[in-house]
């Protein structure tokens, strides 16, 4: 009797610890998800006020192209003070506006995302989760961080496609 006790305790723990493995990885699926859309947005952003400063200002643009989007960022910011009629477009001053706000809104995601990687690999490295997380294939995510940052500067300067303009 003991031991069908034991047995099903065990088989509680397991399921409820695969469950939480669960919710953590498509926690970070879902995060993930999420940083994708909002790069998505600030590219459209970018390239509307692009789109807006190339009519009149081209010359200006061509040193633009090769920044990462940062860098692309800031010195459309800087246009917008270097040329004060600029600022008057309503169209140049909401996508300048929408891409800062989203640049602030993927950090944030991204120290969000880094946290859930950081209880997902937790949960499934201590003892006894590694057990469960052994038993059904579960291995550690990949942080977004320093060691990743040349691969994500490098899509960072693919986004915005100059090609159209």
């Amino acid at each position: 009797m003991k031991i069908i006790i034991v047995l099903i305790i065990i088989a509680v723990y397991v399921v409820v610890t695969r469950n939480k493995f669960n919710e953590l990885k498509n926690a970070i699926k879902h995060e993930g998800s999420d940083i994708g859309i909002q790069i998505a947005k600030r590219t459209a952003c970018l390239n509307d006020a692009l789109n807006i400063v190339k009519l009149s200002y081209e010359k200006e643009i061509a040193g633009i192209e090769k920044l990462t989007v940062n860098d692309r960022l800031e010195q459309l910011a800087f246009l917008g003070q270097k040329y004060p009629e600029l600022q008057s477009i309503n169209g140049y001053q909401e996508a300048l506006r929408q891409a800062m706000e989203l640049n602030k809104d993927i950090s944030a995601a991204r120290e969000l995302l880094n946290g859930n990687i950081r209880m997902y690999n937790t949960a499934i490295t201590n003892f006894p989760g590694n057990l469960v997380a052994s038993m059904f294939g579960y291995v550690e995510e990949k942080y977004i961080d320093e060691e990743n940052y040349e691969e994500n500067k490098k899509i960072d300067k693919s986004e915005v496609n100059f090609d159209q303009f």
